[in-house]
């Protein structure tokens, strides 16, 4: 597959699309990706407490053979493009930052994988591909740092029919998110800029409404939603030398949500599974 990127016509970028650029491409340079844990791709374990290893679970599930096409919509620096890659996947990447693509380009060729991923520069409001195209679409953290509904009418159109939609996002349509944003909460704990290592946070950027998560479930046909963290998103509090501690927190999270629906609809985070109409 060709790793050549193609460039947007920056003056075509909305204001928000031109920061989020602005934000990656400084992001990617200071905090540039040096290794991938491909153990989601390759173990048998399941850790179904983890909406990470979820995820790419029900990717693995979706292979049938090294001909299926998948878009990772949004690769930021290519982590999860190679993973999806060594599941046996053709993969394209897309992401608006040429930063973040680089990263991705120079990070699967360490691991011998660039033959198939390919990475371009590109909005999701305004893919270049073909209707039709992708046997699976997925979408890691993204959807909420962009236009919905423009992005979910792009992948339904370069999914084919019967193919499916995979994402992970964060949630704002719980209590715990109300309380959140009160302001006596939002000044102890803002949510500012950041470029840190481990929370970075842009400009734009907020939860799925639940108007746009309704967009999901009209865009595509469900089959499946989970939700996690509802201790796990406390863990920002704990001092950072505990943080590698979190799925302590995620698996006391499936523990609880396994027993208890409405403990799981307090959850933040969200996986959404659906199909394009065969």
């Amino acid at each position: 597959m060709s790793n050549v990127a193609v460039e947007t016509n920056r003056t075509d970028l909305t204001d928000r699309q031109q920061r989020e650029v602005a934000y990656y491409d400084q992001y990617s340079t200071n905090h540039e990706v040096q290794k991938v844990d491909f153990a989601p791709a390759v173990s048998e374990q399941l850790r179904p407490w983890s909406p990470y290893w979820s995820l790419v679970r029900l990717v693995r599930d979706e292979y049938r053979d090294n001909s299926q096409k998948l878009l990772e919509f949004g690769c930021g620096m290519g982590v999860t493009s190679a993973v999806f890659a060594k599941v046996g996947f053709q993969v394209t990447g897309i992401d608006i930052s040429e930063g973040n693509c680089r990263v991705a380009r120079k990070l699967v060729a360490q691991y011998g994988l660039e033959d198939r991923c390919s990475f371009q520069v590109m909005p999701g409001e305004m893919l270049e591909f073909e209707d039709n195209t992708f046997d699976v679409v997925t979408g890691v953290d993204i959807l909420h740092h962009v236009d919905v509904a423009a992005v979910l009418e792009q992948l339904q159109r370069v999914l084919k029919p019967g193919g499916m939609a995979i994402f992970k996002e964060p949630l704002g349509d719980t209590i715990l998110e109300r309380i959140r944003e009160l302001k006596p909460l939002m000044k102890l704990v803002p949510r500012d800029c950041s470029q840190d290592d481990h929370v970075h946070i842009t400009e734009d950027e907020r939860k799925l409404s639940r108007e746009e998560i309704n967009l999901i479930r009209s865009t595509f046909t469900v089959e499946k939603e989970r939700r996690f963290s509802v201790l796990q998103r406390f863990y920002r509090l704990l001092p950072r030398r505990w943080w590698n501690l979190v799925w302590k927190l995620q698996r006391a999270d499936y523990e609880m949500m396994s027993r208890c629906k409405a403990y799981e609809n307090l959850g933040d985070i969200g996986i959404f599974v659906g199909r394009k109409a065969a």
